[in-house]
């Protein structure tokens, strides 16, 4: 389970790295005794300079740290901590910005980037420390400061962190709606959808006129099961006079994600063509073509969306997805090569690598990938493990662990990166060593949902230490109790202690919250092992007709057929 980084360029520091501004409190000194204190800063930047030549990010991070620690310059404290957040070097990142802080205890952006590498490290006490420095000093108010946080935060860290975070920050500000906002929209994030519900409940009480928080109650009853509630919540911010153009577009995607597709694209159709063309109602409605199969319209959507300049990028990439399902593969190659920036870049030029990987052979695919990572270098990490994702799946499992080996010499500090390992590690029959990384893990991040999950997991399915997985599947799911790949492994579990009922109960809520083969296989083994052999090959069939390609489906049904 990947987890999406974004950053700013290598070294384009300061504006996309960080919308950051700050607080103060010094962090720790520097001890008289500290070998990295003694010698001239000059020499430490020179290694530095060097090693970040080399693409030894690491070394580079390290040495101008101990160049920052030497000197008394604020600036090469600044340049330590953006040379080691942009290259993903976290722990150092938090080392240099302590140095910042030491040297200019009111800087904005040395108390963002410590705030956000400590989140990003799941040292949530630090980041709870920097951001309510931030809420108190940097904003007009606390409310302002939750609004713009919010929106930033939410996709630098696991959503369970992230949801943890806003609770302590909004306990801090017991009065401000925002701040409950800010923690329902954290906590619908991390599948916690009661405390979404909760908190979204005391920001509409606190600010009773405010639309948003109203709209975000709607979400968080819908996702609690109360549809009828929430979208008569969200009709009638929709029906009122002052409503505008967005809210009527959240309300078409609850329609269509609670399955009222024709009401949805009734309201979305008007602003899909003629003299008011919005950007968001035709991708709303090339997403829900494309997810209907209807593929000649989605693709008439997209190439719309594409003609008004906006969302261009996104636009491609579909029209890449749509020509590829047509099996127009040159096609789809020229739509993936023009995705060359933006949140689709990434996914594009994995599907293009694949696809000159199946044309020209395997190296044409990953040099591919080296020259997206040589124009993106803030990707380095998804691209190793796009590198080695493409090897496995073509048997050179070899080669992907070394790609995995040398990513992490570069990017110790990426957990999604370990984590793409550990998944390799467990396709490729190396249980023992998935589990002791997910231990080390777990030293380092206690408490962590989804390394909780994950070694629960991985437990359940070896039939090992059965009673060590329920307990971190209780655990994770205490943090995200609604969330489907949790709820799969304590379904699983339950599968594995022969409690099949309760094991179907738990993966038939996994299955409503998310389409996932894994679960539908699953479901049709739980449903298998209660005499159900009819119902879980039509489990089975309906999975694989969805997902044609999965290969694990269809060795299954083949097997159970009577």
């Amino acid at each position: 389970m990947p987890i999406r980084i974004c950053r700013a360029p290598a070294l384009g520091l300061a504006a996309a790295a960080l919308w950051f501004v700050t607080a103060c409190a010094p962090g720790t000194g520097v001890r008289p005794d500290d070998p990295d204190a003694s010698g001239p800063p000059e020499a430490a930047i020179e290694v530095a300079e060097k090693a970040l030549a080399e693409r030894d990010y690491p070394a580079a991070a390290k040495a101008y740290r101990e160049a920052a620690q030497r000197s008394d310059d604020e600036t090469i404290a600044e340049q330590a901590t953006r040379l080691a957040f942009d290259h993903h070097q976290l722990r150092e990142a938090t080392r240099s910005a302590e140095r910042w802080l030491q040297l200019n205890p009111t800087s904005e952006n040395a108390r963002r980037y410590a705030g956000v590498a400590a989140l990003k490290l799941h040292r949530l006490d630090d980041a709870e420390q920097h951001f309510a420095g931030l809420l108190e000093t940097v904003y007009i108010s606390p409310a302002a400061g939750f609004l713009a946080l919010s929106p930033v935060v939410s996709g630098e860290a696991s959503a369970a962190d992230v949801m943890e975070l806003f609770r302590r920050l909004s306990v801090r500000h017991p009065d401000v709606a925002e701040g409950h906002f800010a923690y329902a929209s954290a906590a619908l994030r991390a599948d916690n959808f009661a405390a979404a519900e909760r908190a979204a409940e005391t920001a509409v009480a606190k600010a009773p006129f405010w639309k948003p928080a109203k709209m975000l109650l709607a979400r968080a009853r819908i996702a609690t099961g109360k549809e009828d509630d929430g979208l008569a919540i969200a009709r009638d911010l929709v029906t009122d006079p002052e409503s505008d153009v967005s809210t009527l577009l959240e309300y078409a995607l609850m329609l269509a994600a609670t399955g009222h597709d024709e009401e949805a694209r009734a309201m979305l159709t008007p602003y899909a063509s003629g003299k008011t063309v919005i950007p968001g109602a035709v991708r709303t409605l090339g997403v829900m073509d494309l997810d209907a199969g209807n593929l000649e319209s989605a693709g008439a959507h997209f190439e719309n969306l594409l003609s008004t300049g906006t969302q261009s990028y996104e636009a491609l990439y579909y029209l890449g997805v749509i020509a590829e399902r047509r099996k127009e593969v040159d096609r789809a190659e020229r739509y993936y090569s023009r995705v060359v920036a933006g949140d689709y870049s990434l996914p594009a030029q994995q599907r293009l690598a694949r696809i000159k990987a199946e044309q020209s052979g395997l190296e044409a695919g990953l040099a591919q990938l080296d020259e997206f990572a040589r124009a993106q270098p803030q990707f380095g990490p998804d691209v190793y493990a796009a590198k080695a994702a493409l090897l496995s799946s073509k048997d050179d499992d070899r080669r992907a662990a070394q790609v995995y080996d040398e990513g992490l010499q570069r990017y110790p500090d990426v957990i999604d990166l370990r984590m793409n390992r550990v998944f390799f590690y467990e396709r490729t029959g190396k249980q023992d060593a998935a589990i002791r990384e997910l231990r080390e893990l777990l030293s380092e991040r206690p408490g962590d949902a989804q390394l909780q999950n994950a070694l629960g997991y991985t437990l359940a399915d070896n039939d090992r230490n059965l009673d060590e997985a329920r307990a971190l599947l209780s655990a994770a799911l205490k943090q995200s109790p609604d969330n489907a790949a949790t709820l799969d492994s304590m379904g699983w579990l339950l599968h594995r202690e022969g409690r099949h009922a309760e094991a179907l109960e738990y993966l038939q809520r996994a299955a409503k919250s998310a389409a996932d083969p894994e679960i539908d296989l699953h479901i049709g083994e739980v449903q298998w092992a209660l005499g159900q052999q009819d119902a879980a090959r039509g489990t089975w069939a309906a999975a694989l007709e969805k997902d044609p390609d999965n290969d694990k489906l269809r060795e299954r049904l083949e097997r159970a057929r009577p």
